[in-house]
């Protein structure tokens, strides 16, 4: 009996509480008001440059990046208008290693768009003067609009809270901006005599020692390591469209010099922001984790290069 007449309670709370719910019930105030806000895509035109090269001033003065504005959904209703805006970061590995954003520093480069698609080029010297600021090595510049519905700003990079183009993610052709990094670029940069700033190994190598690096091809270099016996070139790889350096689980030698029970010794180089190469500063960055058939070296170990 106990349970039945909980039963009956609980029903009764029921359909007071959707009693409730119906009393209450009505339109939206009228004070509430909705907006549709358009979804933009902001594209890179692979025409165009892709990559500002900092090398020098010749090689800025060819960069010419080229990118497309557009409504996402074709026959959606456009916004008002767009101001095209253009936000600046810096991601060097030293100082920024896991590339955090912010959106403290945000110009304008093109006002009163109102027709889309629109298409954009833009050159290093015009980034130059909206920053009031020379190019950078690892420099990041995104391209967005700000987008007007009526009298309503919604920003692309706003200080506080997401930007009109985020929440689109992984949808096909669809790009929240257009980015172009500035490396520094030198097709023969990694080939000749570098020698040691710095290596965290202990017994590795010693600073102010030469290095001999080979360069293989555009993508690749070679050069054999220290305090091993039989040692061996191990080949590097190098992504040039971020700077970053890596190699995979490596045999280096037979076994160090200065402990032989520690055989076959073995290099291994994350592609990690932290493991770079820098022809401006004349730098190579590894952060190398070593092994032999006896043990794992807990950690990294920075060695640090410089070209002589």
């Amino acid at each position: 009996m106990k349970i039945k007449k909980i039963n009956i309670l609980l029903a009764l709370g029921v359909i007071a509480i959707f009693s409730g719910c119906e009393k209450d019930d009505g339109a939206l105030p009228e004070r509430v008001s909705i907006a549709d806000v358009p979804t933009i895509t902001t594209n890179v035109d692979a025409t165009g440059s892709t990559i500002i090269n900092s090398l020098n001033a010749t090689t800025l003065a060819t960069f010419a990046g080229k990118f497309k504005v557009d409504n996402y959904f074709p026959g959606t209703p456009p916004p008002t208008k767009v101001d095209i805006v253009v936000r600046k970061n810096n991601f060097h590995p030293d100082t920024n290693p896991n590339a955090v954003t912010n959106n403290n520093n945000v110009k304008v480069f093109k006002t009163g768009v109102t027709s889309l698609p629109a298409n954009f080029t833009v050159t290093a010297a015009e980034i130059a003067t909206l920053f009031g600021a020379p190019i950078q090595t690892y420099d990041n510049y995104d391209f967005a609009p700000d987008i007007y519905v009526g009298d309503k700003k919604y920003e692309a990079f706003p200080v506080t809270g997401l930007g009109a183009g985020t929440g689109h993610a992984g949808h096909p052709l669809w790009s929240e901006f257009a980015r172009y990094n500035a490396l520094c670029q030198d097709a023969n940069f990694h080939g000749g005599n570098f020698q040691v700033i710095s290596d965290a190994f202990p017994n590795g190598f010693t600073a102010g020692q030469t290095v001999t690096i080979t360069r293989v091809s555009a993508t690749t270099f070679k050069f054999a390591f220290a305090n091993v016996t039989s040692p061996v070139e191990v080949t590097f790889t190098l992504a040039s469209a971020t700077g970053r350096v890596s190699i995979a689980k490596t045999k280096i030698g037979n076994a160090f010099t200065w402990d032989l029970t520690q055989t076959n010794p073995n290099v291994t180089v994350s592609s990690a922001a932290t493991n770079f190469l820098e022809p401006c500063a004349g730098i190579i960055n590894l952060n190398i984790t070593y092994a032999t058939d006896q043990k794992l070296f807990p950690g990294t170990y920075l060695l640090k290069l410089k070209k002589i």
